[in-house]
């Protein structure tokens, strides 16, 4: 059932993380936008318990029948295949990676794109991307490891310091294929938007700027492309003195390829809430989307999909 809601995020607000101290995020949306939003309800029945050593899941990729997902602070340089009730089937370490803020997955038909891309307090020069080859992958064992190689992306306009560390627009959390490109969402907690930012896949070392923003009015969490529909979702939430409220946009690629067309998107209202943090569209069954939720005190880690 549609319903109409007025959202926006007035201030900072604290939130405790499992596993982590507390930590201050902010975010201010410069004017109120009103839109018609859906709701969407996942069932008990359609989610799954993650196990404990995924308690910080943060990225979700599919292929050849496997999920991949990573945590995203604490853990070592690795990633984890899953099946779709969320056992973990097999491990796998990242030669020469480095686990910084590892938010996102990104996938194409022939490698896995780990994105060290989190930047909470605006403090870092550099942001990584891991290309790994799904052979590769494949070949590797439990508790194997591969080979990847390592992109340096940096972003054209951020400071050298920003005003208020947990005020800024230079934190980044989701991130998608789109053919020839990797497209890179911001997550922006001064003004409740997202800036689109567009990689070359071929470039190992590249300075990128926004191609455009949208007003989302959530913290971006993820993104995925789905080539066949044409089609985005990306992940998000507000902040509350009650929590967390989870929120799911659905957008249609331009005509020109190059942006967003946001004069169709959606916006869903997600039940429950908590930290919702990856997505995935089914890589055989279009329109299947599969989330991940990261354990905390609104509720623990869990995998679910839904059908559109």
């Amino acid at each position: 059932m549609m319903k109409i809601k007025t959202t926006f995020c007035k201030s900072a607000a604290k939130i405790a993380v499992v596993a982590m101290s507390s930590f201050m995020v902010a975010c201010a949306v410069t004017g109120m936008h009103q839109h018609s939003e859906l709701g969407l309800s996942f069932p008990k029945s359609q989610m799954f318990s993650l196990e404990k050593t995924l308690e910080e899941t943060s990225g979700l990729a599919q292929h050849d029948g496997l999920m991949w997902t990573h945590n995203d602070s604490g853990d070592k340089p690795r990633i984890y295949a899953i099946d779709e009730v969320g056992k973990i089937l097999k491990t796998v370490n990242i030669k020469d990676g480095h686990h910084f803020d590892w938010e996102e997955m990104a996938h194409d038909d022939k490698h896995l794109y780990v994105a060290d891309i989190g930047d909470n307090f605006a403090q870092r020069d550099e942001l990584y991307l891991y290309r790994i080859s799904w052979k590769d992958l494949a070949k590797a064992g439990d508790n194997g490891s591969v080979s990847a190689h390592k992109m340096t992306i940096t972003v054209s306009g951020k400071p050298k310091t920003v005003a208020d560390k947990n005020v800024h627009n230079f934190d980044f959390e989701g991130l998608s294929s789109v053919g020839d490109d990797l497209w890179l969402f911001s997550k922006n907690r001064q003004d409740g938007q997202t800036s689109l930012y567009r990689l070359d896949k071929s470039k190992s070392t590249q300075r990128v700027t926004p191609a455009a923003s949208y007003p989302v009015d959530m913290l971006v969490t993820a993104a995925d492309f789905d080539a066949k529909r044409n089609e985005f979702a990306l992940l998000g939430y507000q902040l509350g003195w009650n929590g967390m409220s989870s929120f799911l946009w659905r957008a249609k690629r331009s005509v020109d390829g190059k942006s967003l067309d946001w004069s169709s998107a959606q916006r869903y209202d997600i039940e429950p809430d908590g930290q919702w943090e990856a997505l995935v569209w089914d890589e055989k069954k279009s329109g299947l989307l599969w989330l991940s939720r990261e354990g905390n005190q609104q509720g623990g880690v869990a995998l679910t999909k839904t059908q559109f």
